[in-house]
């Protein structure tokens, strides 16, 4: 989460009030099985290392990522109530950048950012900037083509994605792309992957039974790039 770099202070504070509400996203474990699931597939060789967690929301992956090992530093613009003990960095890396060294980081994750991001070149330097040679970005983003319909729901949303974007915005930045991939958010299939014609089923039912998370994960596909510096 994070955004954009026009918002005032109090539209930020109320996006994350508003948006991050327990009401209207209520706690769960996902976080803790996606941030489980990644450091199994793609982040093994990265534990003891220090992490970013770049519009860190809430502050969930973060504590999760910290549970799987990693030193963890939170960033976002502003922190909800109610969030990690974790102490989140406040700031906006759009005006002013990422207020961390050089080569500081050995990862940085993301999730759900680089949608609300307009100056995408120069978020991606800083980000290339604070990893260490060979450090790693997670990154994880709405899929364009599945989520069109309801993309701009998020009133702070200003760059839409598809895989072919993603993956080529990496590289055109400096980065060693190793994954590309769209992502389905039901943990059950990253562990039977066999089950994917259940989703693939679910995925064509009707709208309007998206109230059951089964059928909204599987229609919204998430995408997912692991690349390098």
């Amino acid at each position: 989460m994070n955004a954009p770099a026009e918002t005032d202070t109090l539209g930020v504070r109320d996006y994350l009030k508003v948006r991050y509400s327990t009401e209207a996203r209520p706690y769960t474990s996902y976080p803790e099985q996606l941030t489980r699931y990644l450091t199994a597939r793609f982040l093994t060789d990265h534990r003891g290392g220090r992490l970013l967690d770049l519009g860190c929301g809430r502050g969930e992956f973060l504590d999760g990522f910290s549970r799987q090992g990693f030193r963890v530093t939170g960033f976002d613009r502003a922190q909800p109530s109610g969030t990690s003990s974790t102490p989140i960095v406040i700031g906006d890396y759009e005006r002013d950048g990422l207020p961390f060294a050089d080569a500081s980081f050995d990862l940085v994750f993301n999730k759900s950012v680089l949608e609300h991001t307009q100056d995408i070149s120069g978020l991606l330097a800083e980000c290339r900037r604070i990893l260490r040679p060979g450090g790693r970005l997670v990154s994880l983003v709405p899929d364009w083509k599945a989520q069109w319909s309801h993309f701009y729901d998020d009133w702070t949303h200003v760059r839409p994605f598809t895989l072919t974007g993603l993956d080529e915005c990496l590289k055109c930045h400096g980065f060693d792309v190793r994954v590309a991939e769209r992502f389905r958010q039901l943990p059950f299939l990253w562990e039977h992957p066999y089950l994917r014609p259940v989703a693939s089923v679910a995925a064509r039912l009707p709208d309007a039974l998206k109230r059951y998370k089964l059928v909204r994960f599987s229609k919204e596909w998430m995408l997912l790039a692991v690349a390098d510096r």
